[in-house]
Parts: structure tokens; C-alpha cells; sequence
């Protein structure tokens, strides 16, 4: 009875090697694509994470822009009102846009855009 239940695993059936086979390579293709994906996921959120900074650092320098042209070009803080100051493009192809928020403090937001990521900084005076 024993050699009945193991029959299908012996060498001596035509197949059970093929299937045996087949198995195992099925396992091993469903282990090689959950890793993949695992990758993929963290290549996209990389890619994420770089965007997102190149869009910081666009609000960082459209907030350079804003401190340097007050020191710098003496620009009156209290002359602004709502809206658009300065903007501009970068070489890496990002951008940035500084607004004037409020007055009493004075509040500046610059906001960097880089490849549909925004990120913002504000400036108070």
C-alpha cells in the first residue's frame, strides 16, 4: 500500500519527473515576481523621494531670491500685496513661485515645482 501512495513520485512513471519539475519551477517564477515587484515598488518611491527634493530645493531658492533682493535691492516688505512676487525657472527644470501671504507678520510663500511634485516654504518677517 505504502508503494501505491508514492507511486506517482518514483522515476519508473512516465511524467512524474516532468511534473515534478514543473512544480518547482512554478514556485521558483511566483518567488522571482514577488521580489520583482518588491523592487519596482521601491524604484517608484525613489523616484518619488528625488522629485520631491528637486522640488524643495526650488522653494529654497525662490526663498534665497526673496532674502536677497530685500538685503540686497532694498525691497519694502509692506509695499506688497496679495499675491505673486517673484517666480523663475532652474536649469534642472524645476520652478519656483514666492507669494506674499499676510502682513502683521509679514508672511512669504515660496512654492518649488519639479515634474508635477510641489513642495512649499514660508518665509516670516
Amino acid at each position: 500500500m505504502l508503494k501505491q501512495r508514492f507511486k506517482i513520485w518514483r522515476l519508473e512513471n512516465p511524467g512524474s519527473a516532468l511534473l515534478l519539475s514543473l512544480f518547482i519551477l512554478t514556485s521558483i517564477v511566483i518567488v522571482a515576481f514577488s521580489g520583482a515587484t518588491g523592487v519596482l515598488a521601491n524604484l517608484k518611491i525613489s523616484g518619488s523621494v528625488t522629485r520631491s527634493f528637486r522640488a524643495y530645493f526650488a522653494a529654497e531658492a525662490g526663498a534665497e531670491r526673496l532674502l536677497y533682493e530685500v538685503r540686497k535691492n532694498g525691497y519694502d516688505l509692506g509695499t506688497y500685496s496679495e499675491g505673486n512676487v517673484f517666480w523663475g525657472n532652474l536649469d534642472n527644470n524645476s520652478s519656483y513661485s514666492v507669494d506674499y501671504k499676510s502682513f502683521a507678520p509679514i508672511v512669504f510663500s515660496s512654492v518649488g515645482t519639479f515634474d508635477k511634485m510641489k513642495r512649499s516654504v514660508e518665509i516670516t518677517f
